[in-house]
This record gives C-alpha cells, sequence and structure tokens, in this order.
C-alpha cells in the first residue's frame, strides 16, 4: 500500500513538470478583451467577422473565439472554435473573420481563450 502511495505522490509531483499544461477555462466572462462582430451571408453560407478589442494593459495573443450557431431557443447547436491573428497591443483591436455554417442563423461570438504577452505596446 505504501509503495502505491509513493507512486502516486510521484506522479503528481512529475504531472506539474514540462510537456503541456490545459488552459484553465474560467467561468467568469473575459472583461479586458470584448468582440464586435456581425454575420454577412455569401451565398448558401456565411461568415462572421468583426474585431476583437483589448481593453487590458497587457498584450493579448492565441485568442481562440467560440462562435455557437442558436436555435430558436437560444441554445447552441453547432460550436466552433476560431482563431484571430496575431497579437493584440492595449487598446488595439484585431480583425477576424470565419465561415460558418448556414446564412439566416443567429450566432453567439465570445473570446474562448487567450494568453497575456509581455508588457503594455512593446
Amino acid at each position: 500500500m505504501r509503495a502505491i502511495v509513493i507512486a502516486g505522490l510521484v506522479t503528481l509531483i512529475t504531472a506539474g513538470f514540462g510537456g503541456t499544461r490545459a488552459l484553465a477555462v474560467s467561468a467568469t466572462p473575459v472583461t479586458e478583451l470584448r468582440v464586435a462582430w456581425e454575420t454577412v451571408a455569401r451565398g448558401a453560407k456565411a461568415v462572421v467577422r468583426g474585431y476583437v478589442y483589448n481593453d487590458h494593459h497587457l498584450r493579448a495573443e492565441k485568442i481562440q473565439l467560440r462562435i455557437e450557431q442558436l436555435d430558436a431557443s437560444a441554445r447552441p447547436v453547432v460550436t466552433r472554435v476560431a482563431w484571430v491573428p496575431g497579437t493584440i497591443a492595449y487598446r488595439d483591436r484585431a480583425y477576424f473573420e470565419a465561415a460558418v455554417p448556414a446564412a439566416g442563423a443567429t450566432y453567439r461570438v465570445s473570446i474562448e481563450s487567450f494568453d497575456r504577452a509581455g508588457c503594455g505596446d512593446g
């Protein structure tokens, strides 16, 4: 039994070093980044396009958006993740565009995840 406990502790300690780390998803909304977007029809399909604004004093990068197609009850029926290219400096914005399945559908766009980079604008 003691060997199992020691092996378990070693596994827990070494799991924190190296390898990939998961990004903790917070239940609270992101307040430093905001999204302004619209849906534009392109034939039978549609495009969600707009800007992500950075209101935080640090740069934001590796930004992922969650784009949800909603049914009549405002429940998500299709979800996809889209990347925002580049790094957004403080008080700046970045353009994004993502193809979505259906024109005329209702969508919701939110920040899925992002990383902070460096200090300020530099």
